[in-house]
C-alpha cells in the first residue's frame, strides 16, 4: 500500500497574497505581454518588408537609369573601336582619329572626353592632339593616388575586346573636376591590338543621377562599387559613411561579393539591398537607416514595458487588498493538513464542507499517529530481543555495561535464564508447526510471567527447537510458581501433534553481566530431564550430581568393530540389542542416553577411519551426517540411528554399493513428497536433515539427475494436472495454491513452461 506523506503548512495571508498575485500574473498580465510581443514581432517584421521593398524600388530606379547610359557609352566605345583602327604612323590618319573623337564627344552629352591609347608608340590621341602618356597623366588628367602605374599597366596589359575597366581620374588643370574613367580595347583586321579607346564621364553627372530619386532629407543612400569591391561613387545622403569607419565599410563591402545579385540583407542597423550590373563590372548599393524607421517600433516597446509595470503594480495592490479582506483561517487549516492526494479523492473532497475535510484529516492524523505507536512497539520489541540475546549469549565483541534497573524494565534484584527445549516426537511435524508452537509459547510466557509485579521477564527464540527466558524476580518461589502456571497454561494448547518441554533454571545472579553463567546452568539442567515424561522443570541447584558410566566393556567394542568389517549383520544386531538391554534400567535421563549414543557413535566413526586409511572416501559424508547430528529424544530413536548407521557401513563396505545412497535419497523424497504444497525450499530440507544447504544441492542433483527446484516443479505440475482433470469447479488460482503456488502468474508460467499449455487449455483439452 503506498503510504501517504504529509505536508504541513503554516496558515497566514501572505499565501492568499501570492495566490492572488499569481493568478494575476497568469490570468492577465501573461496573456498583455504575448499580445504585445505578437504584436512588436509583426508590426517589425512588415515595417522590414516595406523597408526592404522601398529600397528595392529606390535601387531599380538609379539601377536602370545608370545601365541605360552605361549601355550608351559602350556602343560609343565599338563605334570608336571601327573607325579609330589605323595606322599609328600615318599623320592624314592620326587627325581622321582626332576628328573623330571630337565628334563623338560633341554628340554624347553624358561623355566628357575620349581618347585612345596606342601601345605600340606609346600616344594618347584625343580631340585636342597627341599627347606623351607621361605628361597627359601628369597634366592633362590626373590619376588618383596610387593609380597611375596601374592606369598605365591596364593600358598596355589589355587584349580582351569585351573586357571593360574602370577608374577615377581628376582635371590636370585644377578645377577639382572628377571622371569616372571607362575603358575597351580593340583590334585590327590583321588580328592586332592596336589601341585602347578610353571614355571619360564626369562624376556629377552619375551623382545627379542617384541624387534624383534620393532627397536630402532620406535615410537612404547610394554606393557604385567597381570589380574590385571599391567605391567609385556615393550619394551625397549617405548614412553609412557617418556611421562607419573607413575600414569596417571596406569589410562590409568585401563580404557582399559572395552575395546573390538581388540582396537585402541588415547591417550595423542599416538595410541594405544592392544589384549587379550587366554592362559593367559594377555593383550597385542602397542603405536604409534602421533607427529612422525602427521608432515607432521602440515607441511600441517602451509602451508595452511601461503598460506591464502599471499593470503589474495594478496587480500587487489588487492582491494585498483581496489578501486582507478575503482571508479565511478555516481554509489555511484545511491546507495545513494537506497530503498527497489521488485525483480521485481530491474530486472527492471538492464535494463535501470543510468542515468534514478537517474531520477526515484529523482522522487520518489520528490512524497516522496509531501506526506510528504500532512501528514504534515493534522496533522497541526488536531492540529488546536483541538486547536479551546479548545479555543471555554474552556475546564478547559487544558488551554491554547496564545497572539493574534499565530500559527493559529491570527493577528487581535477583536474575536468571530460564531455557525451554521443544521436542516433536512426532517425525511428520513440520517447521512451521514447530515455528508457530514456539510463538504461542513466548505468548504464553509473557502474559504469565510479566503480568506479576514481583517479576519481569524478556523472552526470546533462540534455534529451532529452544526458548530462553531472561526473569529479573523478587523472590525464586514466586518465579517457579509462575512458571508452573505458565506449564499448565501450555498443555492445555489445542494442539494436534505430540510434544515434550523441559524447562532447565540457572541459579540466579545478582548482575546483568553474569547471567550467561546462569544460562550455562539452565542448558546443563536440561541435560537432566527424564526420558519418559512429556512436561518438566529442572532447577541446576536442585540436580543431585551422580556418577555413572555407560556398560561398555572393551571386549564388546572389539567384537562390534569386527562384525562390522566382516560383514556379520547378525551377530553385530544381536550385540547391539545386547548392550542396549544392558543400560535400559541405568538410563533414565537424556545425560545418559547421550552418553550410550555417543559411545556407539564413537566405534561407528573408529570404522569410518580405519575403512578411510588408504585415502579412499568409502562411506558417503551426506548420508554420515544424517546419522551424526540427528537429535534423539529416546531410547528408540538413538536404537534407530545407531542400527542404521552400521546396518549403511556393512552395506557399503559388502556389495551393496548401489543402494548406499537409497536410504538418504528415499527419506528427502519422502519429505518432499509430503510437503510440496507448502512453502518448502531447499534451506528447508537441509534444515530438516542437518546438512548444508550448498552440499545438499549438489547431492541431490546426482541421485535423482535434476536440481531441487525442477524436482519440486515437476511433482506440483503432476499434482496440478489430476486436480485439473478431476476437479472442474476449482479455479485455476485454487489449484496452484493446494499444490504449492500462492502467485498465480507463478503457476501459470511453470505450467506453461513445463507442459507447453496454459493451465486453462490443459483442462480444456482434458475435458
Amino acid at each position: 500500500m503506498k503510504t501517504k506523506r504529509l505536508r504541513m503548512r503554516f496558515p497566514n495571508t501572505s499565501s492568499v497574497f501570492f495566490k492572488l498575485l499569481s493568478s494575476f500574473i497568469i490570468l492577465i498580465l501573461v496573456p498583455i505581454l504575448i499580445f504585445g510581443s505578437l504584436t512588436y514581432f509583426l508590426f517589425s517584421k512588415a515595417l522590414q518588408e516595406e523597408v526592404k521593398k522601398n529600397n528595392d524600388i529606390l535601387l531599380k530606379h538609379v539601377y536602370v537609369n545608370i545601365e541605360q547610359k552605361m549601355e550608351e557609352v559602350r556602343q560609343t566605345l565599338y563605334q570608336v573601336s571601327l573607325t579609330v583602327d589605323v595606322d599609328s604612323g600615318n599623320p592624314t590618319k592620326l587627325l581622321d582619329v582626332s576628328k573623330t573623337l571630337n565628334r563623338i564627344k560633341g554628340t554624347q552629352n553624358f561623355i566628357d572626353d575620349v581618347y585612345v591609347f596606342y601601345k605600340d608608340r606609346n600616344w594618347i590621341i584625343t580631340e585636342s592632339g597627341l599627347y606623351y602618356p607621361d605628361y597627359f597623366f601628369d597634366y592633362v588628367y590626373k590619376p588618383e593616388s596610387n593609380m597611375q602605374e596601374q592606369l598605365l599597366q591596364k593600358l598596355q596589359d589589355r587584349n580582351v575586346f569585351q573586357d571593360l575597366g574602370t577608374y577615377k581620374l581628376t582635371d590636370g588643370s585644377g578645377s577639382g573636376k572628377r571622371y569616372i574613367v571607362v575603358l575597351l580595347s580593340f583590334p585590327l583586321y590583321n588580328n592586332e591590338i592596336r589601341g585602347t579607346s578610353v571614355v571619360l564621364i564626369n562624376e556629377e553627372k552619375l551623382l545627379s543621377m542617384m541624387n534624383s530619386v534620393n532627397p536630402s532629407d532620406s535615410q537612404t543612400g547610394f554606393y557604385i562599387l567597381n570589380d574590385q569591391l571599391q567605391p567609385i561613387i556615393e550619394s551625397n545622403t549617405n548614412h553609412m559613411d557617418i556611421r562607419l569607419s573607413n575600414r569596417k565599410l571596406q569589410q562590409f563591402l568585401n563580404g557582399t561579393e559572395v552575395e546573390s545579385s538581388a540582396h537585402t540583407a541588415r547591417f550595423n542597423n542599416f538595410f541594405v539591398s544592392q544589384f549587379h550590373s550587366n554592362v559593367m563590372d559594377w555593383k550597385y548599393i542602397t542603405f536604409s537607416s534602421a533607427a529612422h524607421i525602427f521608432k515607432p517600433v521602440f515607441f511600441l516597446r517602451i509602451w508595452m514595458v511601461i503598460t506591464s509595470l502599471f499593470l503589474l503594480s495594478v496587480g500587487v495592490m489588487l492582491s494585498i487588498f483581496l489578501a486582507k479582506n478575503l482571508y479565511k483561517p478555516i481554509g489555511e487549516i484545511v491546507s495545513s493538513f494537506e497530503f498527497d492526494k489521488s485525483e480521485a479523492d481530491l474530486d472527492k473532497e471538492k464535494k463535501i464542507s470543510e468542515f468534514e475535510l478537517i474531520s477526515n484529516h484529523i482522522h487520518y492524523i489520528t490512524e497516522r499517529n496509531q501506526h506510528l505507536m504500532q512501528s514504534e512497539t515493534e522496533h522497541i520489541t526488536l531492540l529488546k530481543d536483541y538486547y536479551a540475546k546479548s545479555m543471555i549469549l554474552g556475546i564478547p565483541e559487544e558488551p554491554i555495561k547496564v545497572k539493574p534497573v534499565s530500559g527493559a524494565g529491570f527493577g528487581y534484584p535477583l536474575f536468571s535464564v530460564i531455557a525451554v527445549k521443544i521436542e516433536m516426537t512426532d517425525s511428520s511435524n513440520t517447521t512451521f508447526q514447530q515455528m508457530n508452537f514456539n510463538s504461542r509459547m513466548i505468548e504464553v510466557f509473557n502474559q504469565i510471567l510479566n503480568k506479576e509485579e514481583n517479576i519481569s521477564c524478556m523472552v526470546t527464540n533462540i534455534g529451532k527447537n529452544q526458548i530462553s527466558i531472561l526473569a529479573n524476580y523478587e523472590t525464586e518461589d514466586n518465579l517457579v510458581v509462575n512458571l508452573h502456571a505458565a506449564i499448565e497454561q501450555i498443555a492445555e494448547l489445542p494442539e494436534n501433534f505430540r510434544y515434550s518441554i523441559v524447562l532447565g533454571i540457572g541459579r540466579p545472579c545478582e548482575d546483568l553481566k553474569t547471567v550467561n553463567r546462569s544460562y550455562e546452568e539452565a542448558l546443563d539442567a536440561l541435560h537432566y530431564r527424564e526420558l519418559d515424561k512429556t512436561i518438566q522443570l529442572i532447577q541446576h541447584k536442585e540436580i543431585i550430581f551422580v556418577q555413572k558410566f555407560v556398560d561398555y566393556p572393551i571386549d564388546v567394542e572389539q567384537q562390534i568393530i569386527g562384525n562390522v568389517l566382516s560383514g556379520d549383520y547378525a551377530k553385530l544386531e544381536q550385540l547391539l540389542n545386547e548392550i542396549i538391554d544392558r543400560n535400559r534400567q541405568a538410563i533414565n535421563t537424556y545425560l545418559l542416553l547421550n552418553d550410550l549414543y555417543n559411545t556407539l557413535m564413537a566405534t561407528a566413526n573408529k570404522i569410518i577411519q580405519r575403512s578411510s586409511a588408504k585415502n579412499e572416501e568409502v562411506f558417503d559424508e551426506a548420508v554420515i551426517g544424517i546419522y551424526m547430528n540427528k537429535d534423539i529424544s529416546s531410547l528408540e530413536s538413538m536404537k534407530d540411528l545407531v542400527f542404521g548407521i552400521y546396518r549403511y557401513m556393512i552395506e557399503t563396505l559388502y556389495g551393496k554399493k548401489e543402494s548406499k545412497n537409497d536410504d538418504l535419497k528415499n527419506q528427502m523424497i519422502h519429505f518432499i513428497g509430503s510437503h510440496y504444497n507448502r512453502d518448502i525450499s531447499l534451506t528447508t530440507l537441509a534444515d530438516h536433515f542437518k546438512l548444508n544447504p550448498k552440499y545438499l544441492s549438489r547431492y541431490f542433483k546426482d541421485q535423482t539427475g535434476v536440481n531441487f527446484v525442477q524436482y519440486v516443479n515437476r511433482l506440483r505440475i503432476e499434482h496440478a494436472k489430476q486436480l485439473l482433470q478431476q476437479e472442474k469447479n476449482l479455479h485455476i488460482d485454487e489449484i496452484g495454491e493446494k499444490v504449492g503456488y500462492l502467485n498465480k502468474n507463478t503457476f501459470i508460467t511453470t505450467f506453461k513452461k513445463q507442459e507447453g499449455m496454459t493451465p486453462g487449455k490443459f483442462r480444456d483439452i482434458s475435458s
